[in-house]
């Protein structure tokens, strides 16, 4: 089953929930689409659900979302705070940890109630 996404505006919230099996490639295209729809819509808090995500990235590949995150909003000036919420094996935190170390506003959250409390909205 391929990775599928689920995005909706929610007020000042772009809700996006994943499911199906995860690669690098699903990944990045669905994370791409999540930013330019957020910058489109001028939504500037993300929350992206991937509890019903299966499978696992490399440890290069979650870098490599980490550093792809960093890099797409620098290019458009754009700051936004993303929430993710999952569990390991197919979300561990690796890649919010490498957009975090390089100044993006994201944390991981085991649950939506901890993701919408950090976002401002609970």
């Amino acid at each position: 089953m391929k990775l599928h996404g689920n995005m909706e505006i929610q007020g000042e919230l772009l809700l996006v929930v994943l499911n199906g099996e995860v690669s690098f490639n699903a990944a990045w295209d669905t994370l791409k689409q999540t930013y330019d729809i957020a910058i489109e819509k001028q939504v500037n808090l993300i929350l992206v659900d991937s509890l019903a995500v299966e499978g696992k990235l490399t440890t290069f590949e979650r870098y490599r979302l980490g550093t792809g995150t960093v890099t797409y909003f620098r290019s458009r000036r754009e700051h936004p705070r993303i929430a993710c919420v999952g569990k390991p094996p197919a979300t561990d935190g690796f890649g919010v940890l490498v957009a975090k170390n390089r100044w993006v506003a994201a944390e991981m959250f085991p649950n939506r109630h901890g993701a919408l409390n950090w976002l401002g909205l609970a």
